[in-house]
């Protein structure tokens, strides 16, 4: 597959749809506009499928496992071999995500494409790996360019085998020790923020480690990053596996016309990647909940969007996506079951209009 000729693929939403689902809601008993959000997501939803109405009753959560050099700084709570742990664990539908998407009836799909292979694995995780674990992008790249791509390319594939098994909307995780800090380092490198805007504590380390981890992405992406690198340089550079698979998946979204909802840092900094590689793949994504991770905010300022949700949560996982799927969910039914208002002796001409 030419990934470049993928990207330039995709196409934006379908006004048509949209126009429709717009005349349909305003045909419903209720001042025209007054359900706000569920309104609007459902409209674009129905402009992403190209249906008036839209369906997402087969969900699924696409969590991408991977393990990161930059471990060696000392910049994580956790033993690498979690990575590996918590996929297992998680196959076997005992993490947080699992119970969540379970709550929605959405699959989680667990994917190795870069763990180190610590232990026996369990046989339902999918192997996609491309290498095990990255480099220390502290004293030299974290991957070639190559492995960047093929990560990315082995993110599509995962997404259009569930698409082609009917899957209608995607949820964004992932498991690996330290991918907070190439999040982090990918972030600073694309924006500009500075660096102790891009860094945060993760699943939990001390000040000392803070500060380290704050020098680390400062002078790791100073040290690697040049001005005319391209956004998928950066990704080889300073990021991760879980993150360039986790692209592959929103371009996929994009390109077949499925949405796809943002998790936390890992998943969000992932989608402002796959935007920068097209810019029409924004309309075809969702942000679920703000992170409580520092940098959270950054994304979506950068990204000019805002999450559905702010419940303090930074499990990860793709744990705030199920939340998504329910307020979608809700939309949708109502769009199938509130009255016309052609049906009530309501005069369609007096309804207010809160819209506008």
């Amino acid at each position: 597959m030419n990934l470049e000729k993928y990207i330039q693929s995709i196409e934006g939403l379908d006004k048509q749809s949209m126009e429709e689902a717009l005349d349909h809601w305003d045909h419903l008993t209720h001042p025209i506009g007054s359900l706000g959000e569920l309104e609007t997501l459902t409209i674009r939803l129905a402009g992403i499928q190209k249906k008036k109405i839209p369906n997402i009753e087969k969900k699924a959560v696409i969590v991408m496992c991977a393990d990161n050099g930059i471990f060696h700084e000392d910049i994580s709570s956790s033993p690498q071999e979690f990575t590996q742990m918590l996929a297992n664990a998680m196959v076997q539908g005992d993490t947080g995500v699992c119970s969540l998407a379970g709550y929605t009836n959405a699959e989680v799909v667990v994917v190795d494409i870069g763990m180190l292979h610590t232990g026996p694995f369990d046989k339902r995780v999918l192997d996609y790996n491309v290498r095990q674990s990255t480099e220390n992008f502290y004293v030299q790249d974290a991957m070639s360019r190559e492995d960047a791509i093929q990560g990315i390319l082995n993110g599509i594939a995962v997404a259009e085998k569930k698409i082609a098994e009917g899957v209608k909307i995607f949820g964004t995780g992932e498991l690996g020790i330290a991918n907070t800090t190439t999040s982090a380092a990918v972030l600073h490198a694309i924006t500009k923020f500075p660096a102790e805007e891009c860094v945060g504590y993760g699943a939990g380390i001390n000040d000392v480690q803070y500060q380290k981890k704050v020098k680390v992405v400062k002078e790791g992406v100073a040290n690697r990053i040049k001005e005319e690198d391209d956004v998928i340089s950066i990704l080889a550079k300073v990021g991760g596996l879980d993150i360039a698979g986790l692209v592959g998946v929103f371009l996929a979204g994009a390109k077949n016309r499925v949405p796809v909802v943002m998790d936390g840092i890992i998943s969000s900094v992932a989608a402002m990647v796959a935007v920068e590689l097209n810019p029409l793949v924004k309309d075809f994504i969702y942000a679920s909940h703000l992170s409580k991770e520092l940098a959270a905010p950054k994304v979506f300022e950068y990204m000019k969007i805002r999450p559905l949700v702010s419940l303090d949560m930074r499990l990860g996982e793709g744990s705030g996506c199920p939340f998504t799927f329910m307020i979608l969910e809700s939309g949708i039914h109502c769009m199938e079951n509130m009255g016309q208002i052609a049906k009530t002796n309501i005069d369609p001409y007096v309804q207010v209009n809160l819209r506008k």
